[in-house]
């Protein structure tokens, strides 16, 4: 949308949407637009799947029952036949679901079984195992979870051969995760020798964890329930240690023999999350309904221009919402930044001071505040409601490409090319200065703990605002014009002069994903995440000249 004749400066420019970002889970892009990055060469990223229409296997046709005494109809495309099963007919086909062989049909039967008890309707789950002939669980399986969740070990271990268990090794982590369990409630209730019992003599032997066993050993020690709870993480018989047990033994056993918990639930989750990865311009928090599949139009995108602010004499350089969301602030090359009204569309006021370009400005966590800076090397503190200039800073020696607010809106950080970066008070003391590095840009985490930089020599530095001390550096291998943190502060988005644009993960300290597609030859091109969930990328690009802003 903006642009600059400027080669140093600080400036967005025309935003066209690019494909997803690489840490979303929509990550799959066309390769056009999106390639794997150098560093992590042996990654694939694939095609976006695309949701089509399941085919259907062809049977033979539908043989329509006699009627018999009669039994036999056919209403709303289901056929009941003399014995009780139906057949389900979708324009003119036989459901898969309709053969007893097909095993989608037993599964699916259990799954909803489960789901009517989740949703507590027994009666009707019970019904449903009656009528299908399948049953949730065998009664021996069902013995097991009842055994466990009412602490009857015994009971529980002479039910392991129903459980298929890999007699190997599962059956062994199993039998100590109940008998560690046994062991601890007995310890609670005080029973001391049999919890001795229970440590040497059904513990000790399946020679298991014995780190584990050690510091089991050491709960005996503790004279109280309470501090045999606080110790050992674990909230007793009475809390959810049974139903967490449970929960771990599971893992161990067939899903077949033991269906997971709420796992129809879990399976229709996955299908919606399919499909919304699957939208290629998804771009919403609305509800996705499992009625039918799921499809976001394009037009939906911002694409229109809505308004155009028309004010500054010369090039934009940088623009930022306030982040109330009331208000636009722009930074231009005609030395003034403008405060807009986006409920007016007007300007409320316009800060005059500078006097040479002003190329970055911040809104304080309230709003109340705007930093501005640029190439007279100043930073001036203004007030938002009376578009006063409250303080002048001029520590620095050369332009101060960027500035930010640490969130308790009492302290920022400028960046400059004179390889100074000062942690600043509202009344202008200097509390600490990390230098060496000529900053071109920077970015600060939503806790202020953390501090991101990009310098002239082509490097990322990461700071401990907290200790003071750089924690990283990574190389990178073009000139960098700007850097964006997503809004979990896990990813970095820089913007490269080779029409580059790569995707860095801060924690792993290495590029995700590179972007190809923008021109950027001697301007300072800006991106940053877009979307409701941070989906997307918007980035800039080099095109005609332009000193208005426009709104879409």
């Amino acid at each position: 949308m903006f642009e600059n004749n400027y080669p140093n400066s600080s400036f967005p420019a025309d935003e066209p949407r690019t494909q997803t970002s690489g840490y979303h889970p929509r990550d799959e892009v066309d390769n056009d637009y999106s390639r794997p990055s150098d560093s992590d060469s042996d990654l694939r990223f694939p095609k976006r799947p695309r949701l089509t229409k399941p085919s259907i296997r062809k049977k033979p046709k539908m043989r329509i029952p006699k009627k018999e005494n009669g039994v036999g109809s056919s209403t709303n495309g289901v056929s009941t036949t003399s014995n009780g099963s139906s057949q389900i007919i979708t324009n003119g086909q036989v459901s898969a679901l309709t053969s007893p062989q097909n095993p989608r049909r037993e599964e699916l039967v259990r799954l909803m079984v489960q789901a009517m008890q989740d949703m507590g309707y027994s009666k009707s789950a019970t019904q449903l195992e009656k009528e299908s002939g399948f049953l949730l669980e065998s009664s021996a399986v069902a013995k097991f979870r009842d055994g466990v969740l009412k602490g009857e070990w015994d009971l529980v271990e002479s039910l392991f051969p129903t459980l298929e268990l890999d007699q190997n090794q599962d059956i062994v982590i199993v039998r100590f995760l109940i008998r560690q369990q046994k062991y601890l409630e007995l310890l609670e209730r005080r029973e001391i020798k049999l919890a001795l019992y229970t440590l040497r003599s059904e513990l000790t032997p399946l020679a298991f964890n014995t780190e584990r066993l050690h510091l089991l050993s050491s709960f005996i020690m503790y004279s109280n329930a309470e501090d045999l709870r606080r110790r050992a993480e674990w909230d007793g018989a009475k809390g959810t240690s049974r139903q967490k047990l449970l929960l771990e033994i599971q893992k161990y056993i067939s899903p077949s023999i033991m269906v997971p918990e709420h796992r129809l639930e879990s399976l229709l989750e996955q299908a919606t999350t399919l499909q919304r990865i699957s939208c290629l311009y998804h771009n919403s928090d609305k509800y996705i309904s499992l009625y039918s599949d799921h499809v976001c139009d394009r037009s939906q995108f911002p694409s229109k221009t809505t308004h155009i602010f028309e004010r500054h004499k010369d090039e934009v350089w940088y623009v930022a919402f306030s982040n109330n969301g009331k208000f636009l602030a722009s930074a231009s090359k005609d030395k003034t930044a403008i405060i807009w009204s986006l409920e007016t569309l007007d300007y409320v006021h316009e800060l005059k001071a500078h006097t040479d370009c002003v190329s970055f400005l911040s809104w304080s966590p309230d709003d109340t505040k705007i930093l501005t800076c640029g190439q007279d090397n100043e930073i001036k503190l203004w007030s938002v409601e009376s578009g006063e200039c409250l303080t002048t800073l001029k520590k620095h020696l050369y332009p101060v490409t960027a500035c930010a607010w640490l969130p308790d809106g009492l302290r920022f950080i400028s960046g400059s090319q004179d390889k100074d970066t000062h942690l600043w008070t509202l009344d202008g003391t200097i509390l600490y200065t990390w230098t060496g590095a000529r900053i071109m840009d920077l970015a600060i985490n939503k806790e202020g703990t953390r501090m991101v930089a990009i310098c002239h020599d082509e490097k990322l530095h990461i700071y401990n605002i907290e200790t003071r001390k750089e924690e990283a550096i990574m190389d990178e291998n073009a000139k960098l014009t700007s850097i964006c943190l997503s809004s979990d502060c896990k990813y970095a988005l820089v913007n490269l002069s080779t029409r580059e644009i790569h995707l860095w993960d801060i924690e792993e300290r290495r590029i995700v994903r590179k972007y190809y597609g923008q021109k950027q030859e001697k301007f300072v091109i800006r991106s940053c995440f877009g979307g409701i969930d941070q989906g997307f990328i918007v980035s800039g690009s080099e095109g005609l000249y332009k000193s208005s802003m426009i709104l879409c």
